[in-house]
């Protein structure tokens, strides 16, 4: 009669290999992908989380992109993401996308699949425009419908379109419901995050710094620096926006506890 502590130890070892197993079809899986820029699930192509194709979705991408990629406006950053929803927004065609969660939900899923492609092909750069733009929205979702934070920030979005290959892998690893991008995570992981520190004047290359010694304004949370010393040299500068950032955040936590209070009374 086996013992049970002999019986443990069997289920134990059936259990890892179980588990080693599956790891190692998920590994192949995604290593078909890596060479593929696609796997193939019971026949069909895996589109990343992008669940359904709507001739809306490639309209708007289309119409959002010619804005935002127009050279002779001469924008930065947040004046081309701004320009872009405006121009789109105003257009009766496309107006109802930014009204509706769902199909936002869609578009910023085909901008997470398209840039789950460019990485598996290693066109990095365009990647990160399309997890940049991704993030854009994904913020816009969350200020105008979920009310999950007040402002859209833009320090973050500017680090992910300068992003290294470790944390746009990252970020889009978390997103999709694939595992796709599992062999590429275990190539870049060991690649050092990097940041980007919010004062103009920073004495760093490109005002990059490792994103785990950064330190982040513990009043607004919105902006992130390499050291105290650009914190408070980049003070005057931010001072503003972060009474405001501050502000909305305040107001938000309220509005939050009275819909809280209010929906315990309808109970």
């Amino acid at each position: 009669m086996v013992s049970k502590k002999k019986a443990k130890g069997k289920a134990r070892k059936a259990a890892k290999a179980l588990r080693e197993q599956a790891e190692q079809q998920r590994e192949t899986s995604a290593l078909e992908t890596q060479k593929s820029g696609r796997v193939k699930i019971n026949d069909a192509v895996c589109y990343h989380g992008y669940w359904k194709e709507e001739r809306f979705v490639t309209e708007f991408i289309k119409a959002f992109l010619d804005e935002y990629n127009d050279p002779t406006k001469g924008r930065d950053l947040k004046e081309s993401l701004e320009g872009a929803r405006k121009a789109t927004y105003e257009n009766e065609k496309y107006a109802a996308v930014w009204k509706d969660e769902d199909k936002l939900e869609l578009v910023i899923s085909c901008f997470l699949f398209v840039a789950t492609r460019h990485v598996l092909n290693g066109i990095t750069q365009q990647a990160s425009v399309n997890v940049c733009i991704a993030n854009y929205l994904e913020q816009h979702v969350a200020c105008t419908f979920r009310r999950t934070q007040s402002v859209i920030s833009g320090p973050k979005i500017s680090e992910l379109l300068d992003a290294d290959i470790h944390t746009v892998v990252s970020y889009l690893r978390k997103r999709i419901p694939c595992s796709c991008l599992d062999i590429k995570y275990k190539e870049v992981k060991n690649i050092k995050k990097m940041g980007e520190c919010c004062n103009p004047r920073c004495s760093l290359p490109e005002n990059r710094v490792e994103r785990s010694k950064m330190l982040c304004c513990t009043r607004c949370r919105q902006v992130n620096y390499c050291s105290r010393e650009c914190q408070k040299a980049a003070w005057p500068t931010h001072k503003a926006n972060c009474h405001r950032y501050a502000f909305d955040e305040i107001k938000k936590e309220e509005e939050n506890i009275i819909s809280m209070i209010v929906n315990q009374c309808d109970l």
